[in-house]
């Protein structure tokens, strides 16, 4: 008995010293909270305190903290008002720490109601000082979008969908009442994804989805993002469903089309274009789409065929060019290539005549690419060298022997 009397004792005697070390820890958070000062100052002592054993567990400090980040943001907002100068991003990151500060507040007090007989002190007063400025978060969220502070903006739209989920807001059924929430989350997950984290993207994606106005853009992100965790199942899955709930847009087709044909699957990639042929027979980009398909299974003649209808229709289309003048180059190097070196063979002269008929027929549109086109040269100038070549045209042979002679000699430049 002796010894329970005195172990209460001494617990009794350690609360009291921890109370009494808090009053003076805490004496110059309350002076600031009560008059202003260095809002910098404060920050450091509150941090310093996060990290001691005796405090950081205590849910007043980070209710100190949530009413010092207030003072902070009252004294820019009172430059506002008086149209003195004030910081912006100063004024958002006061309200950035409010939020921060309630969360961990919050969170310390429900691990003590979940551990025994503790009755909730702050949550109430975080309720009654949060509630004005749970909509600055999103507004600074859109400040920072707006400067493609991508980094920024996806901490201030977590913090807005975070806090609309928090036991601090339950009684306000902000998931069902808050119309602002599903853009929110858009925003959020675009911005998580121009910062390539794609794990948090597709985190916001399920709320997001709810934003009928960016649903071609939720899709086109949820899809990038399943690509780029190499999630392929998933990945040709959303694009499927992009094409079929967002017809309209090309992304979804165009980018499953370019998957099928870079991981070499031209037989999907085929039935695809077919698939959207039958629905739209007359629409370029499918016809287009398809003519690189059949370029892809050496269909030369059915390439060409299809080619020439989509610069028909679109002559500015410089693919189509280059797709056209490639399958008569391939079927005159295949013949050359294969060609029995022997003069006087009829066959060999008549093998070599195809040859140049089928260069002169490869000549125009590739010519008609490089005009397009002429930055790309890799792809032009090795085709018409050897077009130029076995058609004899000395000078604009010679130019492009000088334009890849200078294109190798700045290649072995740059790799030493």
């Amino acid at each position: 008995m002796l010894m329970n009397s005195r172990n209460l004792l001494l617990t009794i005697f350690a609360c009291l010293a921890l109370s009494v070390s808090a009053q003076s820890e805490y004496k110059s958070i309350r002076t600031y909270i009560k008059k202003g000062g260095n809002i910098a100052t404060v920050r450091q002592q509150i941090q310093k305190l996060e990290k001691d054993e005796d405090f950081k567990d205590d849910p007043k400090l980070y209710f100190l903290a949530v009413q010092s980040e207030r003072k902070a943001n009252e004294a820019d907002n009172t430059k506002l008002y008086l149209n003195q100068a004030y910081d912006t991003v100063n004024f958002f990151a006061t309200i950035s720490g409010m939020f921060k500060y309630a969360a961990q507040c919050d969170g310390i007090e429900q691990h003590r109601l979940s551990n025994g007989n503790y009755k909730l002190k702050y949550r109430s007063k975080l309720h009654d000082i949060l509630k004005r400025y749970y909509p600055n978060l999103y507004s600074a969220g859109i400040f920072y979008i707006k400067k493609k502070d991508y980094k920024n903006s996806q901490q201030y739209f977590q913090q807005y969908l975070d806090a609309a989920q928090s036991p601090i807001f339950a009684a306000d059924r902000l998931l069902t009442t808050d119309t602002k929430l599903p853009r929110a989350a858009f925003w959020c997950m675009t911005s998580a994804y121009y910062q390539k984290d794609y794990y948090a993207a597709l985190r916001s994606g399920e709320l997001a989805s709810r934003d009928s106005a960016n649903a071609d853009l939720y899709l086109q992100y949820t899809a990038l993002s399943q690509g780029a965790l190499k999630d392929t199942a998933l990945y040709i899955s959303t694009l499927r469903k992009g094409m079929k709930e967002i017809p309209y847009d090309l992304f979804f087709f165009s980018t499953l089309t370019d998957y099928y044909n870079t991981t070499h699957q031209y037989d999907k990639a085929l039935q695809l274009t077919d698939s959207v042929q039958r629905v739209n027979p007359q629409q370029p980009i499918f016809k287009f789409a398809k003519s690189v398909v059949l370029y892809n299974l050496k269909r030369y003649d059915d390439c060409i065929t299809l080619s020439r209808e989509v610069i028909s229709a679109d002559s500015t289309n410089a693919d189509a060019y280059f797709y056209a003048g490639s399958c008569y180059y391939n079927q005159a190097a295949e013949i050359d290539d294969n060609v029995q070196p022997n003069i006087n063979l009829k066959s060999y002269n008549a093998q070599k005549q195809q040859v140049r008929n089928l260069f002169a027929q490869a000549k125009p549109y590739l010519e008609r690419y490089r005009r397009l086109r002429p930055n790309d040269q890799k792809r032009w100038a090795p085709l018409l060298y050897r077009i130029y070549l076995n058609l004899n045209e000395a000078a604009p042979f010679a130019e492009i022997e000088k334009i890849l002679n200078e294109a190798s000699d700045k290649a072995t430049k740059s790799s030493k």
